[in-house]
């Protein structure tokens, strides 16, 4: 009898993880996708695909097929999705009884047509589809069945989701389309405008990783960047600030607190004692940023929660739902 392998898909706009339940084993790769322009041939796919980012020659085509959560183009999109399955399943033998695919909140029904007809390309014995604001809050150690109002804000490349919780249900969602890339892009125009000086979409995601703060730090500090001075024309070296960079990051920062506070001025009182009690709780990627913590903390008066590697809470939460399909059967959509 072949072996049954059951496999956890978390697509999103920057990296996509996969699962796979026989070896317990994670899968991590950016979103990228590497193509000649003449035959759209795949080059290269995943980390790969995305060193060559800013890199390649004008017949080479790097590109994310998803954008702000939602898929841009559907033939690189599959091309990506085979290649993540092939290298999570590592050419082991066996059939793919279960696959579970997560979905943003806001999916349209037209949208999960798409990603159900990428699926459906692949030898699959049942699709299964998961709401991320549930596997979120599954993989934070949140109880979804207890009567009691839970925040989660899950920082996606593409998105933001923020949501309301309670009695396995979802009481409010919004979903904003600001999430790293907007982070990284700030970065970008704000090192052009005040210092002319150019840098790539990869030198300001590094620069918001090593150095990147939301909110004031104990001692700002100055750090060296490479790029090309925009008056000369020329290579050059610059140094830049951490309080440059909190600056730049002030406008979408300011916008998702924003969405925060709209979340909550809809909820009843009973909910809002409760997520004054729970506090909430970070998931995604972005949760990584420094100074969340302290910022939520001053404009909410909300105790904060980062769980360990946040940026895997969604696909820990799906592993769960694996584990017992029977438990959580009405979290899915088949």
């Amino acid at each position: 009898m072949p072996l049954l392998h059951h496999l956890a898909i978390d697509l999103g706009t920057t990296y996509s993880v996969a699962y796979l339940f026989s070896n317990d084993s994670f899968l991590m790769e950016p979103t990228f996708v590497a193509l000649k322009n003449q035959n759209k041939t795949p080059l290269a796919i995943g980390l790969e695909a995305k060193e060559m980012f800013g890199l390649a020659p004008k017949n080479i085509q790097v590109i994310q097929p998803l954008q702000d959560g939602v898929i841009s183009d559907l033939e690189v999109c599959r091309c990506f999705l085979q290649v993540l399955i092939k290298k999570a399943l590592k050419n082991r033998k066996g059939i793919v009884r279960n696959v579970l695919f997560c979905l943003p909140w806001g999916t349209t029904d037209v949208e999960i047509r798409a990603y159900r007809k990428q699926l459906e390309l692949f030898p699959f014995s049942r699709i299964f589809l998961i709401r991320e604001p549930y596997a979120a809050a599954l993989g934070a150690e949140i109880p979804l069945d207890a009567p009691s109002g839970n925040l989660v804000i899950d920082f996606g490349g593409g998105t933001t989701e923020i949501t309301v919780l309670s009695l396995s249900g979802v009481v409010k969602c919004m979903s904003l389309k600001i999430g790293g890339n907007a982070f990284d892009q700030a970065i970008k125009q704000e090192i052009e405008m005040r210092h002319h000086f150019s840098v790539g979409l990869k030198t300001s995601e590094t620069i918001k990783i090593l150095h990147g703060s939301v909110a004031p730090i104990e001692e700002d500090y100055s750090f060296d960047i490479k790029g090309v001075n925009r008056i000369y024309r020329f290579p050059r070296q610059s140094s830049l600030n951490t309080a440059d960079v909190r600056l730049a990051l002030e406008t979408p920062t300011r916008k998702i607190l924003n969405g925060i506070g709209l979340a909550l001025e809809s909820l009843t009182p009973e909910l809002i004692t409760d997520i004054s009690n729970n506090g909430a709780t970070l998931v995604g990627g972005g949760a990584l940023l420094k100074g969340w913590k302290k910022k939520i903390k001053k404009r909410f008066n909300l105790p904060v929660r980062i769980p360990p590697e946040p940026h895997f809470c969604v696909i820990r939460g799906m592993k769960k739902v694996l584990t017992n399909l029977k438990k959580y059967k009405p979290l899915l959509e088949e």
